[in-house]
């Protein structure tokens, strides 16, 4: 079928502006305009197909046709280095297994020791005094964990190089937002924010070097004798691994995940997840559902291919959107409600979500960002009830990561050792629990 939507002439048609505006309100408007998830606009100056539909979605992300390759390197390429993120040939696929071995199952425990330290040290002692910003809470504490993980370091022994470390990575993550030089998009003006993340970038490698040095065992060391890397290459895969981007997206889940539980009518299910993992497992899928931290992700076509029932021709970029994806009616009963009831033993279901990717291309570190989310939302519902006003502005910011566009705050309340009162008779449900059925038999 012919693809819906207008390419647009070069520069003066390009959407690039309108999109980063209002990501949401542009997707909507043009799939109201062309009545398809499917539609064709120009964005990055290049004529481009978006992918809206969850069916669609997962044809580009398990690209039968291996005819997709990795849109980033031509505008990420000189922040990061050649890594992983940019490679997609057979070699790379061999190279993802191997780098797979260090987040398996049967390594996890290693990591959850360092995991569980961070916690017990910055969980008991958040303020409950005053209100807190889940957002920030969170995304100091993900990245003194991946600090921890990848490079060994110990922020109680070495505050001056762990701040060093955190100044310059923020410094690295806003030369990832900035539209490169080489990228003319209209109404968009030059800055010097990729050149001062480049400075940034030379200095975290200089670090991560001597830190590799100072700890001679630990992930680096593994993933040195597992991957048989050269350290330039190494070094740029740590560079990857403890960059920003990762906390903040880790900080943005947690953070739906307070804000939305910590509503009114919510708060009940905070109780019901302390009792039953289970359903602190379906209340983290339906918050990376309707709220996922990223909004998609880029391809470009290597030659022409099927996508949705869609032709896509060759060197068109394909954008494929996870928002819209996990809305999709078509999969999704009531897709815009919180029902986290909807993943009960529902592992088919699942596979509808991209938040970690799908197909060849998937997170080799999924298992373990899943450690890591399922351990803090458990210390934190452990050690606190909270309350979320809905009185604050809960507008977002989506670009390049979902986040409160002003600080949406949450009061904290120490838990009581005191076990929960259920009434009734012994083994009787809870009333939370009850509240939970209630809403699931609906």
């Amino acid at each position: 079928m012919e693809i819906p939507g207008k390419v647009g002439w070069p520069v003066v048609g390009d959407k690039s502006v309108e999109f980063y505006r209002d990501p949401l309100k542009f997707l909507s408007k043009r799939m109201e305009d062309t009545k398809s998830k499917v539609f064709t606009a120009r964005f990055l100056n290049k004529a481009t197909v978006f992918v809206c539909s969850n069916d669609a979605v997962t044809d580009v992300l398990n690209d039968n046709e291996n005819a997709l390759e990795l849109g980033y390197e031509s505008f990420m390429g000189q922040i990061y280095g050649h890594n992983l993120l940019f490679t997609s040939n057979d070699f790379s696929q061999e190279f993802r297994k191997t780098l797979g071995l260090l987040f398996a199952a049967d390594t996890l425990d290693s990591y959850s020791v360092i995991i569980t330290k961070i916690l017990d040290k910055k969980i008991p002692n958040v303020s409950h005094r005053e209100p807190v910003c889940p957002y920030k809470m969170f995304k100091e504490i993900f990245t003194e964990m991946c600090l921890s993980l990848f490079l060994g370091l110990d922020f109680a022994e070495s505050e001056e190089i762990a701040q060093t470390i955190v100044e310059l990575t923020i410094t690295h993550w806003h030369g990832i937002i900035a539209v490169p030089l080489e990228i003319k998009i209209p109404g968009v003006k030059k800055s010097s924010t990729y050149s001062k993340a480049l400075e940034a970038k030379t200095r975290l490698l200089d670090v991560i070097a001597n830190q590799r040095q100072k700890v001679q065992s630990g992930f680096a060391d593994k993933m040195q004798k597992v991957t048989g890397m050269d350290d330039t290459n190494l070094n740029n895969h740590l560079l990857l691994f403890t960059s920003a981007i990762v906390p903040k997206v880790l900080a943005s889940i947690c953070t739906s995940f307070c804000v939305e539980i910590g509503q009114p009518e919510m708060t009940f299910y905070q109780n019901v997840a302390k009792a039953d993992p289970t359903v602190l497992d379906n209340l983290l899928l339906e918050c990376q559902r309707l709220f996922p931290p990223l909004l998609g992700g880029r391809r470009l076509a290597k030659k022409s291919c099927l996508v949705g029932g869609y032709t896509i021709p060759k060197d068109y970029a394909v954008v494929y959107m996870t928002h819209p994806a996990q809305r999709d009616s078509t999969v999704f009963v009531e897709p815009d409600m919180f029902i986290p009831q909807r993943w009960n033993n529902n592992l088919e279901l699942r596979e509808k979500l991209f938040v970690f990717g799908k197909g060849r291309r998937g997170c080799v570190g999924e298992q373990l960002a899943w450690l890591i989310l399922t351990s803090t939302l458990n210390s934190l519902i452990n050690h606190y009830t909270w309350d979320v006003s809905p009185s604050q502005d809960m507008t977002c910011k989506y670009i390049p990561v979902r986040r409160p566009r002003k600080d949406i705050m949450a009061m904290l309340k120490p838990r009581s050792t005191t076990p929960i009162d259920c009434g009734g008779e012994e083994g009787g449900d809870c009333k939370e629990d009850q509240n939970y059925n209630t809403v699931n038999k609906g």
